[in-house]
């Protein structure tokens, strides 16, 4: 068989053309630092590859979220903190008002400043976030939640739901609260015993008022009907027992019947209405107060308990999501070949073709310079 020089020169052609290709796609390979860059040079790795940087797409967006969720319960959690300390300050102004030692004057001015601590307290209540929303409002957040209705009371213009995020793949999580709830749940509403404290902050004890009191007291008939009068009968037996030496053989007896009047006297007391300007008016009431103050700091400890169980839960995922970021970044980087292993491989082939096509295009020049009138004489 003969072969031309024709033939020999594009058969050459041919190998150098397929090996720059070759060296080509090496150094485009080696620059991205990539062995897959193309579908059609792996496409199984390439869709594989593409369904995951999907799914590591989607964890980043659930990242975000969480973000912007624990932003927002931060922002609830601030205000319940400072609904904590309000409520705690106002306790303390109960015990305080109750001390018989304290004058009308001082406790007028306490009212004075507890009007502006109810309007600091309806400042929390219309909280806003970050971008404006209210989030004591429930699914009206552009709705300011709380208003006077020009009474003195204030009115929910809210509703009961709870705005949401979905923070990762099956969890959607609620980043608000009802404010209703907090503000005037269980029967307890914060403006409307802050409003009560106030005015009876503002109604002086008169001494007229304390003697009207006792004798009423004193005069009191319980049960009704029964023509008893426990406080006064409870009031004569202590004074005779503390006339007493505890050495009196009659003292025994004497202290168990002041001790059953004393319950007595303490029902009696319960039932009836102590007279408007008394201590004993101040204490019934402040006594009232203290325990609704109670079960608000219970209202506002329960939401503060499960806005922290919804903060540490967006830090356990956000610890997951890390996790599962590397693992998605590997996957894709195996599927790739992007690892330090695939690029040293690819880097040795580059070398090893470029030597390869280096010495290629020198016998190629060789074998076309050759001509058989070289070897005539």
């Amino acid at each position: 068989m003969r072969i031309s020089t024709q033939m020999i020169y594009q058969s050459s052609n041919n190998d150098l053309t397929s090996m720059q290709s070759q060296f080509l796609k090496l150094s485009q390979q080696v620059t991205a630092q990539q062995r897959v860059l193309l579908p059609s040079d792996d496409p199984v790795a390439a869709a594989r590859a593409l369904d995951m940087q999907q799914t590591a797409d989607l964890n980043q967006q659930y990242k975000v979220n969480r973000q912007n969720a624990n932003s927002a319960l931060a922002s609830v959690q601030g205000n319940l903190e400072s609904m904590t300390n309000m409520l705690t300050k106002l306790k303390s102004n109960v015990i305080t008002a109750g001390n018989a030692s304290y004058s009308n004057t001082e406790r007028i001015n306490m009212a004075s400043e507890i009007k502006g601590n109810l309007a600091e307290v309806l400042g929390y209540a219309n909280a806003q976030d970050g971008q404006g929303n209210y989030v004591f409002a429930g699914f009206k957040s552009t709705t300011q939640p709380f208003t006077l209705d020009g009474t003195g009371g204030v009115v929910y213009n809210g509703d009961q739901g709870a705005m949401s995020l979905q923070v990762d793949s099956t969890r959607v999580m609620d980043i608000s609260a009802s404010g209703q709830a907090i503000f005037q749940g269980n029967g307890q509403d914060i403006f409307k015993t802050m409003n009560n404290f106030i005015n009876v902050l503002s109604v002086p004890v008169t001494e007229a008022a304390n003697k009207a009191d006792e004798t009423a007291a004193n005069n009191f008939v319980y049960p009704a009907g029964s023509g008893l009068t426990p406080i006064a009968a409870y009031k004569t037996s202590l004074a005779q027992l503390n006339a007493l030496s505890p050495t009196d053989p009659t003292y025994q007896a004497v202290f168990t019947a002041t001790a059953a009047l004393k319950l007595q006297s303490d029902a009696a007391d319960a039932a009836r209405t102590p007279v408007v300007g008394s201590q004993a008016a101040l204490a019934r009431n402040l006594a009232s107060f203290n325990t609704q103050i109670d079960a608000m700091l219970n209202n506002v400890t329960t939401a503060k308990a499960s806005i922290g169980a919804r903060q540490n839960e967006l830090d356990n995922l956000d610890a997951a999501g890390e996790v599962n970021k590397e693992n998605y970044t590997q996957t894709i980087n195996n599927l790739l070949g992007r690892n330090p292993s695939d690029v040293n491989q690819l880097i040795s082939d580059y070398t090893l073709t470029q030597t390869y096509l280096s010495a290629a295009q020198k016998v190629f020049v060789t074998t076309s310079g050759l001509s058989l009138l070289n070897y005539l004489k």
